[in-house]
């Protein structure tokens, strides 16, 4: 049993990582313009592709349900969940995110995605979207949430919720 969602970027996201890329862009040329030679321009232009590259390898690609694994794909990274371990999975409104305040990762370079801080829980939360709506919370048995983004949010919570019934239980 293999099911697969794929990740869709919204108009906002698209244009947040055009307004990022062209501040970047902005920011060199005018560091180039203004600043003639050493070791600061360097600096800057490899502190920029190096955040860059790590923002891209990061970027969620898909989320993939085989037996009884979920695993969110980025682009370089793999997070595995056992739907044995899931506790609750739900779909959540996008406002039960707003007070969210981003911790490490992006929020809209390429999309949402890293570490959050839910300023209403008080709680680390682990962020996987590509756009800031159609959210499903994945809470596991060691009180982690996961949010993740999903057009097909209900066939993924079903999905999810078959996997786990049909799951053969843990061996000690």
């Amino acid at each position: 049993m293999k099911y697969s969602f794929k990740y869709h970027f919204d108009r906002r996201t698209i244009w947040l990582t055009a307004l990022t890329l062209t501040l970047f862009a902005a920011c060199a040329v005018l560091l180039y313009a203004l600043y003639k030679g050493g070791f600061f321009s360097a600096w800057f232009v490899s502190f920029v592709m190096a955040i860059s590259a790590l923002m891209v390898l990061s970027i969620p690609r898909r989320i993939v349900l085989i037996d009884h694994k979920l695993e969110i794909q980025c682009v370089f990274d793999i997070t595995e969940i056992d739907v044995r371990e899931i506790v609750r999975i739900r779909k959540v409104s996008n406002r039960r995110l707003k007070r969210s305040i981003m911790l490490f990762g992006s929020s809209g370079f390429f999309g949402y995605y890293g570490k959050f801080f839910d300023l209403r829980t008080f709680e680390t939360i682990t962020l996987y979207a590509s756009e800031w709506n159609n959210f499903v919370e994945i809470t596991d048995i060691y009180d982690n949430r996961t949010y993740v983004s999903c057009r097909e949010a209900d066939e993924l919570i079903e999905s999810v919720l078959l996997a786990k019934a049909n799951a053969p239980e843990e061996e000690e």
